[in-house]
């Protein structure tokens, strides 16, 4: 278990690199700001419902294995973290400010 706790470590950091690695030039700073909170906040709220929900139904469903089910609330947290801030940044960078919206 340990050892998967390291690959979402590991893989947590890398979608936050990418993502602000990623960030485009040649737009408002105000703007890009408020974006990057918004999608990090929206990352945020869905790492929580997703790892409270999973924690209450498999505290439910398996009550003695306590562990196990905290294990799984945070790898499911930090998946839909991930996968919102993916999203997010594809948003972001196509969507929002696409290259014909940048200065050159």
């Amino acid at each position: 278990m340990h050892f998967m706790v390291l690959i979402l470590v590991f893989l947590l950091g890398a979608v936050l690199w990418g993502y602000f690695h990623a960030n485009p030039q040649g737009v408002s700073r105000g703007k890009l700001l408020a974006c990057n909170v918004a999608v990090l906040a929206i990352g945020a709220a869905a790492a929580a419902a997703a790892g409270v929900l999973l924690l209450e139904d498999g505290l439910r469903a398996k009550p003695g294995e306590t562990g196990l089910v905290w294990f799984l609330a945070i790898m499911g947290a930090g998946t839909a973290f991930m996968i919102v801030v993916a999203a997010g940044g594809l948003l972001r960078n196509l969507v929002l400010f696409p290259l014909s919206k940048r200065a050159r």
